[in-house]
């Protein structure tokens, strides 16, 4: 007799154990009595009856979903293998468990349909370049089909974007093109101020001898600044202000070896 209430109590202490549920904090539960929902609780310990009731838990953080599509066909017929990451959460429980079997299978199969619907309405140029309103039009698409399943989208980013290689080079070549033109349009440019500078420049020499006169010695001392030996060719004009100038800077020859430190001229 005592083995028997033993064996009972036994029984029903496993029973309780069984029936116990902790929901953690992140979490919610929804209890169906013989398939009936009866209630949803948050976090902390729930009894659930085995045998006549069930429990479905469901976790309410941040979730992430990979999906891609491989080879679709963008607009202008290239061949574009997308990856994105969906961003997302349950934000209503009861929604999730009762109006979709499986929400997290739906919820993949939702972001790949939207993802080659974008991708075989973009150009590729788009796709390249408009990321920013490629992840929107995607969490767009989303948020509309998922939010009678209770999932709230936080948001899509593009992960990468595969394009063939051969189109690939096709691309790189453009690029590089596109900047030489970009690099000799900036060239021409600044060719054309130069040549307005040096037109001025023409103007002011052309009315003042002095000025002229001027550079020629300005060209000059630069060219003694120089590290090594210069052999500079002097007009002859220049050679006699120079010599009504300080005669000792001008040697007899007119073909000068003009030395740029002291070592030279000891030498």
């Amino acid at each position: 007799m005592n083995l028997g209430i033993a064996v009972i109590i036994v029984v029903i202490l496993v029973y309780l154990a069984v029936s116990v549920k902790i929901v953690k904090q992140w979490e919610e539960m929804l209890v169906f009595t013989f398939g009936r929902l009866v209630r949803q609780t948050g976090p902390g310990l729930n009894v659930v009856w085995a045998g006549f009731q069930r429990a479905v838990i469901i976790d309410k953080r941040i979730a992430t979903t990979e999906f891609s599509t491989e080879g679709t066909l963008s607009k202008d017929k290239v061949p574009v293998t997308l990856m994105a990451v969906l961003f997302w959460k349950v934000s209503d429980v009861k929604s999730a468990a009762l109006e979709v079997k499986d929400y997290r299978g739906t919820i993949d199969l939702a972001c790949q349909t939207a993802l080659r619907d974008v991708v075989s309405r973009s150009d590729l140029e788009i796709l390249l370049s408009g990321q920013r309103r490629l992840d929107e039009e995607i969490a767009t698409q989303i948020k509309v089909r998922a939010q009678s399943w209770g999932i709230e989208v936080q948001n899509v980013e593009v992960r990468d974007l595969k394009i063939p290689d051969s189109l690939q080079e096709m691309l790189s070549r453009k690029a590089q093109a596109q900047a030489e033109k970009e690099a000799r349009r900036i060239y021409g440019e600044a060719e054309v101020v130069a040549a307005e500078e040096y037109l001025k420049a023409a103007h002011v020499y052309e009315g003042s001898t002095v000025a002229f006169r001027l550079r020629g010695l300005n060209v000059l001392l630069e060219a003694v600044k120089s590290n090594q030996n210069t052999l500079l060719f002097l007009p002859t004009e220049l050679t006699d202000m120079l010599r009504g100038i300080a005669p000792s800077l001008v040697p007899d020859n007119p073909l000068a070896t003009v030395p740029t430190d002291a070592n030279d001229t000891a030498s």
